[in-house]
């Protein structure tokens, strides 16, 4: 947006809303265009364009190409089921999460659409593909070359940052302070390149510490500050006059969005490849309760919980939004871990009815006659983690009670932990094969969500009732089939 003074709105709609709309704008055939605000914060009023409402088109495929990247980073994880490999994929994994959080909040607060921003957006998916291809080796020769594909896509969005500071000066105190915390933990990283194991796996941290959690130290300072000194709350009101802002619901349904792809990743890591005549084995009866399993986990995401929406709770407090969002990363970790350790237990051939031969020699290979401790650790404990962090979201909204609930929230959500300990304790019953394993898992999991959707209650509306519809008169040559 250029700088000039935006008008205020009126004080009917301050009182009502506290938003003022901005008018939207259409650069998509240009190189290069000044960056705009697509949204933010002036004296309590919330100035939002038209355009902040659109998903782009780019973000979409980026969310696509995450999910590629940490099915890559798990299914590496699970060929060497140890502690040090369920390390190194949280080293792995949090540098692309973050890398994706950094295009997802630069195309919510700021908008260009021009060339020059797609080719930012590309070259940034390009070191994610380079990261992605050292992942495997990291920790043996390619360490170098994975911090370095990550510090350029860093660099990148450093660049950017400066270049929003330059072009928008109203929030140009803000960028600035962005871009330092961009820079204190590449020092970092740059560091571990150079030292031996013991003291990179601290710096590695640190710079995880940072690169995650460093932007909170601007919501507190800007947020909270007057709580603790009336004097530095004026300094900080005066330099930090404007703030970029993120609309919520386009922010959750993006997260929903990528989490209905980490759903159906899952999905496709159980279809298996068979050359029986007659395929009802066990093989099978696995693959269709993991399918249950992961249809459920998406009915309760979406259905019960309604996470993608995230109703009023974040624009309440910042801290409920915050940990909204924070809560997601276990839980999408988690829960692609335990994806890939399914899909080995799913041509696992360790029950009856379940004969190597009848698989094509792909998946023969990777057929196991007996389940190691690591992968029981790995299903059962990324299964747990990922259900309870499902119950801190559903915690997180606080939904008000419904006059017809059967079973209050709070209950239901005792009964989603208790699950999830079950399921952390199930590795210790070594005597439990693969078949079993999955089917206590989603026997549970369909238990659950059978106790959610009869303690939410019943929608009080008669049967037919036409007045919940939208009705206007139409001619049938005017719909798309022309019935």
């Amino acid at each position: 947006m250029s700088d000039t003074k935006t008008p205020q709105p009126s004080a009917a709609v301050l009182s009502e809303e506290k938003q003022a709309v901005l008018p939207p704008s259409n650069n998509s055939g240009r190189f290069w265009t000044k960056p705009r605000l697509k949204q933010y914060w002036h004296d309590g009023v919330l100035y939002t364009s038209q355009s902040s409402y659109e998903v782009d088109t780019s973000v979409l495929f980026v969310d696509l190409l995450y999910v590629g990247i940490i099915a890559v980073n798990a299914d590496t994880t699970v060929e060497n089921l140890t502690k040090t490999a369920l390390l190194r994929f949280c080293v792995t994994f949090l540098p692309t999460w973050k890398v994706w959080s950094d295009i997802a909040i630069l195309v919510s607060q700021f908008e260009a659409d021009d060339l020059t921003q797609r080719t930012i957006i590309l070259f940034i998916l390009a070191c994610l593909v380079g990261f992605t291809t050292n992942i495997y080796s990291a920790f043996y020769t390619t360490y170098a070359q994975l911090v370095a594909f990550y510090l350029a896509a860093r660099f990148c969005v450093a660049l950017v940052t400066l270049a929003l500071a330059l072009f928008i000066p109203r929030v140009r105190p803000i960028m600035l302070f962005n871009l330092v915390s961009i820079l204190i933990p590449a020092v970092f990283w740059i560091g571990s390149c150079f030292l031996d194991e013991n003291v990179r796996e601290v710096l590695i941290w640190l710079a995880i510490s940072f690169d995650m959690w460093g932007g909170l130290v601007t919501v507190w300072l800007i947020r909270d500050i007057p709580k603790v000194s009336k004097t530095m709350a004026g300094k900080v009101n005066r330099v930090f006059q404007y703030f970029p802002a993120i609309e919520v619901r386009h922010r959750s349904e993006r997260v929903g969005a990528f989490v209905s792809l980490v759903f159906g990743y899952s999905v496709v890591g159980i279809l298996y490849q068979s050359q029986s005549k007659f395929g009802l084995n066990a093989f099978y009866g696995k693959a269709v309760l993991a399918l249950i399993q992961a249809f459920c986990f998406n009915w309760i995401y979406f259905d019960v919980d309604q996470k993608y929406q995230l109703a009023q709770s974040a624009q309440r407090h910042t801290i409920s939004a915050a940990l909204w969002f924070n809560a997601h990363l276990p839980f999408i970790m988690a829960f692609t871990l335990s994806a890939a350790a399914l899909s080995r237990l799913v041509v696992a051939h360790d029950c009856i009815n379940a004969n190597p031969e009848d698989l094509i020699p792909t998946w023969e290979e990777r057929s196991e006659a007996e389940l190691t401790r690591g992968l029981r650790w790995f299903y059962c404990s990324g299964l747990g983690i990922a259900f309870f962090f499902m119950g801190v979201i559903s915690f997180v909204r606080r939904d008000p009670p419904r006059k017809n609930e059967r079973i209050p929230q709070r209950y239901r959500l005792v009964l989603r932990t208790a699950v999830a300990v079950v399921w952390l304790c199930l590795p210790v019953a070594k005597e439990l094969n693969s078949l079993e394993l999955i089917g206590i898992t989603t026997s549970m999991t369909v238990f659950t969500l059978a106790v959610d959707v009869y303690g939410m209650g019943r929608n009080d509306l008669p049967r037919e009732n036409t007045e919940q519809f939208e009705h206007k008169p139409l001619d049938r040559r005017e719909t798309m089939m022309g019935f």
